[in-house]
């Protein structure tokens, strides 16, 4: 141990500073590393008498045997010195010995830190003062500033007379304005008004010694930058103990309108109160006053946009020539969201109207009314003195979304290399695998297998190198333990997994015995249909690659929408009769129930050609189009207990010559809100499952009932369980009750992303001309009365879709679900959330001209009060009164 380590341990630090002054700068940097494991070892010790007295010693040792301001910046400010006033006499004197330039930088050193640092601001003020160059203004240093001004007072006079004495005062109180988190700096525990800070700052302000311009500008300017909510109050409170004048108010005009516009609720009220004192002076032009309005109408607070709208009032009152700059800036407000803001500016437009003189502000005012309620519209109108039938538009049809149209799969990967980077893409991707893409990869790996076996297991290598079940795997599994892991029940059989097991297969990790004994018992004891025929086809797919491998499948679709043109199964059917190929059970299963029937040209033209080929699989398939398939499978909606829906099907014999993991299919199913404890089913499998049924929607939609429904009463366990739905309203075969119930059920359920799922399947739905909007309507109404799903989630889901320009479909729903709702005696509980439901109701009834009675609306209506269930209700009954 060297003699300054001895006396840093010791804490003499008057003989540390002997020590060093007798060392060599060479003998100095040599005991920096002891010293800074002594520092370490200090850090991690417990606080002791001993470690207290010897830290300052070796505070001062480390400063003394650095020479790079850099270091000696680092060690000063580092955390956990103890008793640091014990060493600051010593080591002040020995930094200022120090060349001025070096005392700079180090003070821009310390300056530069970050605002967390424990910045002793009196020590960085001595350090500036020795090398005498400007105090540099950083965050750092404004909060170590304010922090030693505050000490431990916390009265305004010691706190103004603190900033009279510091040396530095005008820089600092610039630096305020400029560096990050002061706001919460000068947040004193205090309410704002009583901040002892603030109420100093207004007081040297008073009486001259800071530059009242530089306060104000400051002050806007730090408004206006935003920042959080502490430091927005800080700076208005500052502003506001400034107490401008109205010369200075008029001067900063623009200011006062950007903070307006963005700033937060309390300083965008204080901004309004000031332009509307200089709109009523004559401070502010008119044009400003028109652009500031349109800005605030946008903001979603209420009382900002009343308050607009009234100073507007008054304005053109007194002053007639400012309506036709004026009035269209007060439109903007008609489509707000509050509707005591929208009848504001409806009655302002209807007082002023006559005095528009200017063809170009009537047509604003005109555009801005064309997306309200044909009965505000007409009173717009007349308002301007315009006739109806000049400007009116009467409610015309929904704005729906376009339907995509089908995409042709493309053509299979062109070679082993595309086919493997496919693959390896599929298997690395997260989220949800488009059908396509994994069909056509699928058949690529079954094409290319067939073809040329060694060259596709080569370019595999990289892929299978990643996966689990390979022996190249850095932790393979056990020969025995591979199909065991693809088998369970209770295993996820998403698309990823299916390709592993095609994988699997291809590389000869699973026996061709195995494959054969789970195909033999229907698919190794499916979850949830159609999961069966799911895992079904890749264990087919897996046992042929083991056994036999197929020239191409037989299934894969011709559209993005799984449909297989029929032509095209037949000419498959050619070619493997041409190759002598055995044709695979589920594969040709598979491919069946996705060949289009709908087309009768084009089913019977290729059932003549089927016929022709002689084999098996020809007459299977030509019978099978000739019928129709699936056609005529029959789905019943029905109730238990009087109130719960349900839906039924019967049994379908068309399927009773398929495999057995197919054949479950046809058996007699029931869909309702009972959950689904099938934990062998994804989300991500289900969007595969449309295709799997492409013209029989009703038959998939009938097994998610039990999925979806639950969702509405319990958190989900598999996120995207609705993200199926859009997928199904996409399909190109005809829904019906078990459609309208699953999209019914998710439209209530929990996660706001599902909701946005359902309300795209509805839509879709809907522009289809699909949408049987009584049943949906039965169905809502049946859910909300067990409580399944709620009225507040299906507010907010049907007002996303009317916002959409859907307000006659959302009506046409709401119309007939509303009833039973209302005329229920409903407790307080269960009536949560029909106040928001009446409004959209209220809302798509105005835009649409909706006329009528609805049962149970004029009871709520006539109710005393004024609670949104009660407004909302009398809104909806003036709107179908055509009041």
């Amino acid at each position: 141990m060297s003699k300054l380590v001895e006396a840093v341990r010791g804490g003499r630090t008057d003989d540390v500073v002997t020590i060093v002054n007798g060392m060599t700068a060479a003998e100095r940097r040599g005991e920096l590393p002891a010293l800074k494991a002594l520092r370490k070892e200090f850090r991690d010790a417990w606080v002791t008498p001993q470690l207290q007295a010897a830290s300052p010693a070796l505070l001062v040792a480390g400063l003394a045997c650095q020479s790079g301001a850099a270091a000696v910046a680092s060690w000063l400010t580092a955390s956990g010195w103890e008793r640091m006033w014990v060493a600051e006499k010593r080591f002040l004197s020995m930094l200022e010995e120090r060349p001025a330039e070096w005392l700079a930088e180090l003070a821009h050193r310390i300056a530069d830190r970050r605002p967390s640092t424990d910045i002793r601001y009196h020590l960085l003020e001595a350090i500036v003062q020795a090398a005498r160059c400007p105090m540099p203004v950083t965050d750092a240093s404004v909060d170590a500033w304010i922090r030693n001004i505050y000490g431990n007072a916390w009265d305004t006079d010691v706190i103004a007379e603190r900033l009279r004495q510091s040396p530095y005062l005008k820089p600092m109180v610039a630096g305020l304005f400029t560096a990050g988190g002061t706001g919460q700096a000068l947040n004193s525990g205090h309410s704002n008004k009583d901040n002892p800070w603030l109420l100093a700052l207004a007081r040297l302000n008073a009486e001259g010694t800071l530059d009242r311009a530089t306060m104000v500008d400051g002050c806007l300017g730090r408004l206006l930058r935003g920042g959080t909510a502490v430091d927005q109050r800080v700076f208005h409170r500052l502003l506001l103990d400034l107490g401008l004048s109205a010369e200075e108010h008029a001067g900063h005009a623009a200011d006062w309108r950007a903070l307006a516009a963005d700033a937060l609720q309390p300083v965008a009220v204080h901004a309004q109160s000031v332009l509307a004192e200089l709109a009523l002076t004559g401070s502010l032009p008119t044009h400003d006053l028109a652009d500031m309005t349109r800005a605030v109408l946008t903001r979603p607070e209420k009382n900002l946009v009343r308050a607009q709208l009234k100073l507007l009032d008054t304005v053109v009152t007194r002053d007639t020539a400012t309506a036709d700059a004026l009035l269209p800036a007060a439109s903007h407000a008609l489509t707000h969201e509050d509707t005591e803001a929208q009848e504001r500016a409806l009655k302002l437009i209807e007082r002023h109207g006559t005095h528009l003189t200017d063809a170009a502000s009537r047509e604003e005012i005109l555009t801005s009314a064309a997306p309200i309620a044909p009965g505000l519209r007409t009173r717009v109108v007349e308002a301007l003195g315009t006739g109806a039938e000049e400007a009116l538009h009467a409610a015309g049809e929904d704005t729906l979304p376009p339907v995509p149209s089908p995409v042709a799969l493309a053509s299979p990967p062109a070679s082993v290399a595309e086919t493997a980077e496919e693959t390896g893409a599929l298997l690395a991707s997260h989220g949800i695998l488009p059908a396509a893409d994994f069909e056509r990869t699928l058949d690529g790996l079954v094409r290319w297998a067939h073809e040329d076996r060694a060259a596709l297991l080569e370019a595999l290598e990289p892929v299978a190198a990643t996966r689990w079940w390979s022996r190249t795997c850095r932790r393979p599994l056990p020969d025995d333990s591979v199909p065991s892991a693809f088998a369970p029940s209770h295993v996820r059989y998403t698309p990823r997994l299916a390709l592993d097991l095609v994988l699997a297969g291809l590389h000869q990790r699973i026996t061709p015995r195995t494959a054969k004994a789970v195909l033999d018992g229907g698919g190794a004891n499916a979850g949830c249909l159609p999961d069966g025929p799911f895992r079904a086809r890749f264990w087919e797919i897996a046992h042929r690659l083991l056994t036999d491998p197929q020239p191409f499948l037989l299934s894969t679709p011709s559209w993005d929408n799984g449909l297989l043109e029929p032509g095209e199964l037949t000419d498959r059917l050619e070619t493997y009769q041409r190759l002598g190929a055995h044709v695979g059970a589920c594969d040709f299963a598979q491919a069946l129930l996705r060949v289009r029937t709908t087309d009768r040209a084009a089913a019977e033209a290729a059932a003549e050609r089927a016929a022709v080929l002689g084999t098996p699989e020809g007459r299977r398939l030509a019978d099978w189009l000739r019928t129709g398939g699936l056609t005529g499978t029959v789905l019943h909606r029905t109730v238990t207990d009087q109130t719960t829906p349900v839906v039924r099907s019967g049994e379908i014999t068309a399927v009773h010559m398929f495999p057995l993991a197919f054949r479950e299919l046809g058996s007699p199913a029931l869909g309702s809100h009972h959950r689904c404890w099938c934990a062998a089913t994804a989300a991500v499998q289900q969007t595969h499952w449309p295709a799997l049924l492409p013209e029989h929607p009703e038959l998939i939609a009938l097994r998610l009932i039990q999925h979806v429904l639950p969702c509405a009463q319990y958190p989900e366990k598999d996120p995207d369980v609705c993200s199926v739905l859009p997928l199904l309203a996409q399909s190109p075969g005809a829904n019906g009750p078990a459609t309208s119930l699953v999209v019914a059920g998710g439209l209530g359920v929990q996660r706001q992303e599902d909701r946005i799922a359902a309300v795209d399947a509805l839509l879709l739905l809907a522009a289809q001309k699909k949408l049987d909007a009584g049943a949906l309507a039965t169905d809502l109404g049946a859910l909300m009365l067990i409580g399944i799903v709620t009225p507040s989630r299906l507010a907010e889901s049907l007002g996303t879709a009317a916002s959409t320009g859907a307000y006659r479909t959302v009506w046409t729903v709401l119309r007939d679900a509303l009833p039973p709702l209302l005329s229920k005696d409903l407790s307080p509980a269960e009536s949560r959330g029909l106040g928001e439901l009446l409004t959209v109701a209220a809302e798509c009834a105005e835009r649409t001209g909706a006329q009528g009675v609805i049962p149970g609306l004029d009871p709520i209506a006539a109710r005393r009060g004024s609670s949104r269930l009660v407004s909302q209700a009398r809104r909806l009954r003036a709107a179908l009164a055509g009041t």
